[in-house]
């Protein structure tokens, strides 16, 4: 994202921080997010989730974890809290091969053909 792309979007939310939005949705689209960049959004919060919930079933730590991707531990924190922002989708497909886990993403949303 550019500086100029991160001053409108800054611009846009402070003029929206009196508005109560009822989905994540709708904030997407007060801000100007596009379809697609919601949609992977949710693709990436639903992988965050599953990434997190293998860890833990094969009872490794963030720490370990962290080891095996070559990160240090505050960096997995803050994936599994859900900082979207924060993680990289490469990042996030790194950590589900260490694991042993397949991904398939599927569009939420239908895009004209």
């Amino acid at each position: 994202m550019s500086c100029n792309n991160i001053t409108n979007l800054l611009y846009r939310l402070m003029k929206l921080k009196t508005n109560r939005f009822k989905t994540a949705r709708e904030f997407g689209k007060a801000i100007g997010l596009s379809h697609i960049e919601m949609d992977l959004i949710q693709q990436k919060k639903k992988l965050i989730t599953k990434l997190k919930d293998k860890r833990m079933e094969l009872n490794i730590s963030q720490a370990e974890l962290a080891n095996l991707v070559g990160t240090k531990q505050p960096a997995i924190a803050r994936m599994e809290t859900g900082l979207v922002s924060e993680v990289s989708m490469d990042f996030l497909l790194k950590i589900a091969m260490l694991l042993e886990m397949s991904v398939t993403i599927k569009p939420t949303i239908k895009t004209a053909a």
